[in-house]
């Protein structure tokens, strides 16, 4: 079924290319004007949701805020796994991980699902397609298949640029701004990634962790940062010891086991974040300057969450909140209006919105929606009101243990299948997820419940696999016991 498909996919697009080409060949102003809009999507690795200035009277993020003062602000933002290389597959593809079965040490995503990520389907719809930042992930295929401009990086301190050594951060900058220099002087829409390593840890660097240009340096001297929610030593103690000895334990050891050090790494981790804001501002003014800013849309997201001491814990992999909430941004200049939406609002949206602001179908074969809907009217009739997530990730040399679950706008259940321990959490009366549920007596129905309604997830998921990905070998953990 496989070659059906793609010859199908091809149609589809090279129909859609023509069209682009012949508004585009149209001689009159107005066809220019009225092209595809430019897409520069922007993401930042580990950006959970509240440290926005907006959201918080500590970090600044000006930039960013007067983004979403001139945009719509997704409130209830998620990714459906809190990790780098799954969550960035999950964009690029429209798919859970559970159905792409990519993260590290796992094979390159399938040929279907890799010829239908976003970047494709917008190069072979005439868009002139780049790519910059953090990568590391694996697509079969060829990068040139996808992109136009392919500047992959690994993690650094710094960069070479025009002979000088600068600051990661500006280096991704400078790539971004020569690519949307470049595309601005053709005559095809364009839509650039920006990946930004930042805020993410030097994982590697145990005493500094965070690293940032040294004009940042001066920030956050003087402030005392506020002791992190369901920190104190009783909520740790409560969890179970396959939790207290995880990846999450192991790095809170050199980041947040005392005070002193808690105040300076939480501040580097800020200055990180401050510094992506200020590179977000520089690639806005430069749409501005180039006369873009009126048909460029910009949206800004994070690629999972980070616990910042939470638990006594550090990193993201699990099931909370500060783990799968992440900040989305999204600002139309066509339609100027600012917005905040509470719908539940997913990673694995970021492709078929994308595609709809282009006027490109979207493939049958994506599990996100389009948010255009939510951005556009009043109420939307149909939406989800829950949604499945999960960590498949079991590697041999950190203790992060798999889990599942699935949130409503009311529940929180976690499945570490792996450790026999489930997690309930009642939302509304426990926003902090404080108290576990799952053993009382009075939510022992609830519990099954919704453990049923999450392996019907599970199995509607790996259905979705193509069959490509259905014939590997895959984790262990296709259909817990529990």
């Amino acid at each position: 079924m496989k070659v059906p498909f793609l010859f199908l996919t091809l149609i589809l697009n090279c129909y859609q290319v023509c069209t682009i080409k012949a508004e585009a060949s149209d001689n009159s102003a107005p066809a220019v004007e009225n092209r595809p809009p430019n897409i520069l999507f922007i993401l930042a690795d580990d950006h959970r949701w509240d440290l926005l200035s907006r959201n918080s009277s500590q970090v600044q993020t000006p930039n960013l805020d007067a983004l979403a003062d001139e945009g719509v602000v997704f409130e209830n933002a998620f990714v459906t796994t809190p990790i780098c290389a799954s969550s960035r597959i999950s964009i690029l593809t429209g798919l859970t991980e559970r159905t792409h079965d990519f993260t590290f040490g796992r094979p390159a995503t399938g040929e279907e699902e890799s010829f239908n990520v976003y970047p494709a389907l917008l190069k072979r719809a005439g868009y002139t397609t780049g790519f910059v930042g953090k990568y590391e992930i694996k697509l079969s295929g060829e990068d040139n298949e996808r992109f136009d401009y392919f500047k992959p990086l690994l993690q650094a301190k710094n960069n070479e640029w025009k002979g000088e050594q600068i600051p990661q951060t500006h280096y991704i900058r400078n790539l971004a701004s020569e690519f949307i220099n470049r595309a601005s002087e053709g005559d095809k829409p364009w839509a650039l990634a920006v990946n930004f390593w930042n805020p993410h840890a030097h994982d590697m660097d145990k005493e500094d962790q965070f690293h940032y240009p040294p004009e940042f340096d001066s920030m956050y001297v003087n402030v005392n940062i506020t002791k992190a929610n369901v920190s104190d030593d009783k909520v740790f103690e409560a969890l179970p010891d396959f939790l207290k000895t995880s990846m999450g334990r192991l790095r809170w050891e050199y980041r947040f086991a005392n005070e002193e050090m808690y105040q300076r790494i939480v501040k580097r981790h800020y200055r990180a974040i401050s510094s992506v804001d200020d590179a977000v501002g520089s690639l806005n003014r430069l749409l501005k300057s180039l006369d873009l800013d009126d048909n460029t849309i910009i949206i800004y997201t994070g690629d999972n969450g980070y616990a910042l001491n939470e638990r006594q814990l550090a990193g993201k992999w699990f099931g909370w909140e500060e783990d799968l909430r992440v900040p989305l941004i999204i600002k139309d200049p066509r339609n100027p209006l600012h917005k905040e939406i509470n719908k539940f609002a997913l990673n694995i949206d970021i492709a078929p919105t994308i595609l709809d602001f282009a006027g490109i179908p979207i493939p049958a074969t994506y599990q996100g929606s389009s948010l255009i809907p939510l951005i556009g009217a009043e109420d939307v009739d149909e939406w989800r009101d829950e949604f499945f997530f999960e960590h498949m990730y079991q590697p041999k040399r950190a203790p992060i243990p798999p889990m599942y679950g699935l949130r409503t706008e009311h529940w929180k259940f976690v499945n570490f299948y792996k450790n026999d321990y489930m997690q309930l959490y009642d939302l509304e009366a426990d926003p902090l997820e404080t108290t576990n549920l799952a053993y009382e007596e009075k939510y022992r129905y609830l519990t099954g419940r919704l453990l049923e309604q999450a392996k019907a997830y599970i199995e509607e998921y790996e259905d979705a696999r193509s069959e490509e990905v259905k014939s590997r070998k895959s984790f262990e953990n296709a259909h817990p016991s529990n």
